[in-house]
């Protein structure tokens, strides 16, 4: 039982409506190379993905998230690989998308916004690992000090982002978010959870990477399309059209967007696949992607093949050889974000 085996065989076909070589996808599920250097394969596979739409600069982010993970690890010794797990997310997602959205009455998702979502949807870590591995420690030794000398008063620093907000365009990226959280039956204010995690000073890195992404990509579109026309636009065979801005986009952003709110965001509603197939798609499978994910329990993460998949009678079967406890965790995860998943962890 090998999920990376599987998951080869099952989407090596689609693999070209991805943009992907199946010789580097091979590399990246089968080498057997050290996890530096499978973190390498993985940016560099993220760029040849990435260029074909003119945005190979988005790979720098993924590549200062590789860096900022190996340099991060002897301080901060529970963080998680996001880099391998990304790419290992976008593999695990053309096989959930083609065999699992596709099999329904839901259309797949479109490749490019799986390429944007599934490969970039963790970028804004290196924020939220800086908070978590040396500002917060910082602080709080430094309060446990004041406390040992009598003070009550307690000392912090707070992350606050700067234009995130604000597109080259006179548009607001909350707002864009929004439109796009309402036609999926959403209830989550996007504008209410992005100052809650600022004024908490919990950064998330969805809603953080997301608007990073939007204004990176929005930039992008107003060096080749200053006017935002809705006709083709092309440079260098790139099309910069208005139209693919808000069909491909903006929902991208938006999935990444939602992938890590709390589960307090879906207590109304949740994500349902036939209105928000991709938002479903990154949820789920960022959650099911648990194998090969370095931590400091699991240093060198569990092995593929303690993991397979299969999925029958429109219904996906996740089979784990790990701890009850990590099954449930990923169970409950997916019941609290997402309506009716039909999946099921064995």
């Amino acid at each position: 039982m090998n999920i990376n085996q599987k998951l080869l065989v099952k989407i090596k076909s689609y693999l070209d409506d991805y943009e992907c070589e199946l010789s580097e996808v091979k590399k990246l599920l089968c080498g057997r190379n050290q996890f530096e250097i499978r973190q390498q394969n993985a940016v560099a596979l993220v760029e040849s993905i990435m260029s074909p739409h003119g945005k190979r600069h988005l790979f720098k982010h993924v590549y200062q998230l590789g860096q900022v993970e190996y340099t991060i690890r002897p301080i901060l010794r529970r963080q998680r690989d996001h880099v391998v797990h990304a790419l290992l997310s976008f593999i695990l997602g053309i096989y959930i998308n083609e065999y699992f959205i596709n099999s329904g009455a839901i259309n797949r998702v479109d490749c490019f916004q799986w390429e944007l979502a599934g490969l970039l949807h963790d970028i804004g870590y290196p924020i939220e690992i800086a908070n978590q591995a040396i500002l917060s420690p910082f602080f709080k030794d430094a309060n446990k000090t004041k406390s040992d000398l009598g003070f009550k008063n307690s000392l912090g620093l707070r992350i606050v982002p700067v234009g995130l907000d604000h597109l080259t365009n006179h548009k607001k990226s909350l707002d864009l978010i929004q439109q796009q959280l309402n036609s999926w039956d959403l209830t989550i204010n996007a504008r209410t959870e992005y100052k809650r995690s600022i004024n908490s000073n919990n950064i998330n890195h969805g809603i953080i990477g997301s608007l990073i992404l939007l204004n990176l990509i929005d930039a992008m579109y107003q060096r080749y399309n200053r006017k935002r026309v809705y006709n083709d636009v092309t440079d260098n065979g790139i099309d910069w059209n208005q139209y693919y801005f808000e069909k491909d986009i903006i929902p991208a952003c938006t999935a990444i967007f939602l992938h890590n709110l709390p589960k307090t965001c879906f207590t109304q509603s949740k994500i349902e696949i036939s209105k928000a197939p991709l938002a479903f798609l990154l949820k789920l499978a960022d959650t099911l992607q648990e194998w090969e994910r370095p931590s400091k329990d699991h240093p060198h993460g569990f092995p593929s093949s303690a993991f397979d998949i299969k999925i029958e009678n429109h219904k996906l079967f996740l089979f784990a050889e790990i701890p009850e406890e990590n099954k449930s965790k990923i169970r409950d995860e997916i019941a609290q974000s997402l309506a009716d998943p039909n999946v099921e962890i064995v």
